[in-house]
Formats: structure tokens, sequence, C-alpha cells
């Protein structure tokens, strides 16, 4: 039973990677085209149309949650809670996967070097646009913290709700980075696609090998 299941599973995984792999490469491959350009235009123009002083000062809040300070310290402080509670799998994936996807954060954003936009931006950031690293980053980072729910806690209904939170709180983020005008919408979904695809890659060979050490 276990290996049927585990077969099924591995097949979904697969096909989510594939998936999302391949939306990651249709928008980079057309990044650059007239007709994304503008579509991101359009988007940016009908975001900033919400800008207010007060909005903006939430949604700085928000797109801090996303940001490598935070998600450098939230991790460190997961890691070392893990590690306190003996769960030396769930550490080493933990890190690894976030320290990795940042890595290929940064190389992806080196070779495709979009520039920023420079649509009204609320606030200014150096570096290169595409993928963007908070939406990325931010799922990966929120989305793992989900998958130790998995481990941890006992409720269904309280796995559920950290999910959710997770999902919210990634959505809010790449929509803030829209807002305040540092990415493009394609950015932001670039960075949803890859993280998606990276994370499942993540959370399958941690399956697999939890199986193999079971068995």
């Amino acid at each position: 039973m276990e290996r049927r299941i585990t077969s099924k599973y591995i097949g979904v995984m697969l096909a989510v990677i594939l998936i999302f792999s391949g939306l990651f490469y249709i928008i980079a491959r057309h990044v650059k085209s007239s007709d994304i350009i503008s579509f991101d235009d359009t988007i940016i123009h009908f975001t900033q149309s919400f800008i207010s002083d007060e909005l903006t000062i939430w949604v700085e809040r928000i797109t801090f949650l996303g940001s490598i300070l935070f998600i450098a310290v939230a991790i460190l402080i997961i890691t070392v809670l893990l590690l306190w509670k003996k769960k030396y799998a769930l550490a080493i994936f933990f890190i690894s996967a976030n320290g990795f996807g940042a890595l290929l954060n940064t190389l992806l954003k080196w070779f495709f070097k979009r520039e920023r936009p420079d649509i009204l931006p609320v606030i200014i950031e150096k570096g290169y646009s595409f993928p963007s690293g908070h939406s990325m980053g931010s799922l990966i980072f929120f989305s793992s913290c989900a998958y130790l729910c998995i481990h941890l806690l006992n409720s269904t209904g309280k796995k559920v709700m950290a999910y959710i939170i997770a999902c919210m709180l990634i959505l809010l983020i790449g929509t803030s980075r829209v807002y305040l005008g540092v990415h493009y919408p394609t950015d932001v979904v670039g960075g949803y696609s890859i993280g998606i695809a990276y994370s499942a890659v993540c959370i399958l060979a941690f399956r697999l090998y939890e199986f193999k050490t079971k068995r």
C-alpha cells in the first residue's frame, strides 16, 4: 500500500515540477517581448492606482516578510529549534531548501539580467528584476514552513491552517512588490513558478529519503 501511494505521490510531484518549470520557461522566453511589457505596465498602473500613505506603510511591512533579513533570521531560529528537538533530517531539509533556493534565484537573476521597472517606484531597490527574489524566496520559505507543520503538528485543522496562512503571505508579498514598483508582475509570477517547481523537487527528495530510511 505504501509503495502504491508513494508511486502516485511521485507522479503528482513530477507533474507539478514539469508544469511549473514549463510555465517559468514560457515566461522567461517572452519576458522582454512587447506584449509582455505592455501587460506588465497595465497591471502596475492598475495596482498603483490604490496607492496611499496609509496603505504603503502596511505594504512595506508585508514586503519585509519576504526580505533577506527576515527570512535569514527566521531560518536560523527555526533551524535551531529543529536541532533542539532533535529533528535533524528536517533541519537539513529546511536549511538546504532555503539556502540553495536563494542561490538559484541569484543565478537566475544574473542569467536574465532584466532591469527593474521605472514606473513610479515607491521605493528604490538595486539588482536585477527577474525572477522576483521576494516572491520566490517567500514561496520557498513559507511552503517549507508549512511542510514542517505536517511533521510537527497532530491536528489536521492546524496543518490546513498553516498552508492557508502560508499561501496568503506568499500572495501578499508578491503583490506588494508590484505595488511598490520594484517588480513587474511577470517577475512575481516567474518567481512563483520556479519557486513551486523547486519546492516540489525538495519535498519529493525528502519524501523519498524518508521512504528509503523507514523501509
